[in-house]
């Protein structure tokens, strides 16, 4: 089993034709592995831009690309087609899922399509290095700070640009390689879910929408570590839900504050105590 680790880099614009805003691929960038994580070969090609008219200065600052190099690159079906071509049969990631839906977006404009017809395998390795690298919470880790932790030396390697991002990737998953762990990571593109998962986007609930319960929540005093239930109702404030709490043991007050975060199947509950300035 191969896999090749894909990347892509994309310009923002707004498309009058479309009459929507479009992230417009502008560069495919993958490097295929072997099993025991030697590369085997590398892919890259500039795509020639149908609807942007300019580079972002975002993506130019960035990528260091200009708009009259891209315009020299190949169209959007000749590289998709050869980028096809490359990754066919083999175990498709990239780092996080964004690289996918800007596939996929860019699919349904230029071929109709809703999905990544050769894409069997997927992994997120953004998911996977955050993981094995025993972080907690939910923030993104960034590819470069990934490098960084894992002592991955990128300085001759390009930045933000197809190919070198890519390879930072692969170098990120040597290190913390071990091949139980990555193949529970690799997902089924072909279930009927694959892709609503990889559009869904996790979101904080504000408001009560009748699916939250409240009833059970406890907090532990702060001072005495007592179990404490609330004296009010919940109440909605500042992207979370707040309720007075009087502990029965010391008779401590404290402020409890409850966050709720929709995610595909299921909704992770987060609580923090506020202390009361004595």
């Amino acid at each position: 089993m191969n896999f090749v680790i894909f990347d892509l880099e994309w310009n923002g614009c707004f498309s009058k034709k479309l009459n929507t805003h479009i992230n417009e691929i502008i560069e495919f960038g993958a490097v295929k592995l072997n099993e025991k994580l030697e590369i085997i070969g590398k892919f890259n090609c500039l795509v020639r831009p149908f609807f942007s008219t300019r580079l972002s200065n975002s993506v130019k600052e960035l990528t260091m690309l200009t708009f009259e190099e891209i315009k020299k690159g190949v169209p959007f079906d000749y590289g998709y087609s050869k980028f096809r071509k490359f990754a066919d049969g083999c175990v498709l990631m990239s780092w996080s899922t964004s690289d996918i839906e800007v596939l996929v977006s860019n699919l349904k404009i230029y071929k109709k399509l809703e999905v990544i017809p050769f894409m069997k395998k997927y992994a997120d390795l953004q998911q996977y290095c955050h993981d094995m690298l025993g972080l907690s919470g939910s923030n993104a880790l960034g590819l470069q700070a990934a490098a960084d932790m894992l002592s991955i030396d990128t300085e001759e390697i390009p930045h933000h640009r197809a190919l070198g991002d890519s390879m930072i990737t692969a170098l990120c998953l040597k290190k913390l390689y071990h091949c139980a762990a990555l193949r529970s990571y690799i997902q089924d593109a072909l279930h009927i879910d694959f892709y609503d998962r990889i559009f869904f986007h996790s979101y904080t609930i504000e408001e009560d929408d009748g699916s939250l319960d409240f009833a059970g929540v406890f907090f532990n005093c702060p001072e005495c570590g007592a179990r404490c239930s609330n004296s009010r109702p919940f109440i909605a404030k500042l992207k979370g839900f707040a309720s007075e709490f009087v502990c029965t043991e010391c008779g401590y007050k404290f402020t409890g504050r409850l966050s709720f975060k929709r995610k595909y199947d299921s909704t992770v509950l987060s609580k923090k105590v506020i202390r009361h300035m004595v």
